[in-house]
């Protein structure tokens, strides 16, 4: 009986240890499997440009090969030289991602990103939006299970745009092609939490006119 009982323990300690093994998270996973929030601090760099403070949330994954990303950003006040505004940003990446080796993944990417931006003057507002699809490249590179850094650099196709009041009166006008670059630095505190600091930088093109779009943003993710 103790002979059976032994073996039946070693068949289960032997399974235990092919299910961890099969499943266990290499660091470039554990970068790439989170859910996240932030603050940021956003401003137009050119054409009379402002601006300010923000906060957003964001959730990552990266499961057999196939990349998500989904980034929503909101910030209460203008970011173009008027007295008040606010703006709304929606990034989503679709990908797959070939693996280098555990430590390094690379692989392109289908993206879409809305960007609304509100100016207020004398009580009177108008929304300036944007609706782009492309796509592009990302690479995460995790070195151990402390440090990661990640990046996409993508061209995204202005494919609609409108020009609206508080009234909900409006009109269609050419919509802005865009270069989107993002750099990040994760640093894992504790389990599964960390740290991260990125940079992101939206270039819009539209009828030999352009804006550029800096932002800078903090925050901390879970992994699972």
């Amino acid at each position: 009986m103790k002979m059976l009982d032994l073996f039946a323990a070693a068949i289960a300690s032997g399974c235990a240890v092919l299910f961890t093994s099969a499943y266990a998270a290499t660091p470039v996973e554990n970068l790439l499997n989170n859910v996240g929030a932030y603050g940021e601090y956003a401003g137009i760099t050119n054409t009379l440009g402002s601006s300010s403070g923000g906060i957003g949330v964001r959730a990552e994954s990266y499961w057999s090969g196939i990349y998500g990303n989904a980034d929503i950003s909101y910030t209460p006040g203008t970011l173009s030289n008027t007295p008040a505004g606010h703006s709304t940003m929606v990034n989503l990446k679709l990908g797959y991602g070939v693996p280098i080796d555990s430590s390094l993944v690379v692989g392109p990417y289908v993206g879409y990103q809305y960007f609304a931006n509100t100016n207020t003057v004398d009580g009177f507002s108008l929304t300036d939006s944007n609706n782009a699809v492309g796509g592009g490249i990302f690479a995460a590179w995790a070195p151990d299970s402390r440090w990661g850094v990640q990046g996409q650099l993508g061209y995204l196709a202005g494919v609609s745009s409108s020009l609206s009041d508080g009234a909900g009166y409006g009109f269609y006008q050419q919509a802005a092609n865009l270069l989107n670059v993002n750099a990040e630095v994760d640093y894992r505190i504790s389990g599964p939490w960390s740290l991260f600091a990125g940079l992101h930088f939206d270039h819009y093109m539209e009828s030999g006119q352009s804006l550029n779009l800096l932002r800078g943003t903090f925050g901390a993710m879970l992994s699972f």
